[in-house]
């Protein structure tokens, strides 16, 4: 059975980024929606989410809480700009499976992105102290 997989809340070159990656990555299609929504997330039931939570107006860490609440077996990764070790490490806290950098060129999304979807958690290098 073919897996959902879903991004949401990214930017135009950052989607074609990632679903560049997911496909290589051996997923076959990607569902694509322009704002994080948890309630059509919940409908959706992706197996794999990519979420963008650099530009919400709500706490973002309150927001992986509430997509993790509602998809507890997704592979969820955040995706953001931030650097601090901090940061990704209470993204991992609050549900997110992986954590990736912005900054990552299309090989180490397309690396990180499968190491997430092998092991079940990874984050970014650029975090790691």
């Amino acid at each position: 059975m073919a897996r959902i997989c879903c991004l949401a809340g990214l930017q135009a070159d950052h989607v074609r980024l990632l679903s560049t990656a997911l496909r290589e990555s051996g997923e076959s299609s990607v569902t694509v929606l322009a704002n994080i929504d948890v309630t059509e997330l919940s409908k959706l039931l992706p197996s794999i989410l990519v979420a963008d939570v650099d530009g919400l107006v709500a706490d973002p860490l309150e927001m992986v809480r509430q997509i993790r609440f509602v998809l507890p077996e997704c592979i969820f990764v955040v995706y953001t700009a931030a650097k601090d070790q901090s940061w990704a490490r209470e993204c991992h806290l609050a549900g997110a499976t992986g954590v990736l950098s912005k900054d990552s060129n299309e090989a180490e999304v397309r690396g990180g992105l499968r190491h997430a979807l092998q092991s079940g958690c990874w984050t970014d290098p650029r975090f790691v102290a």
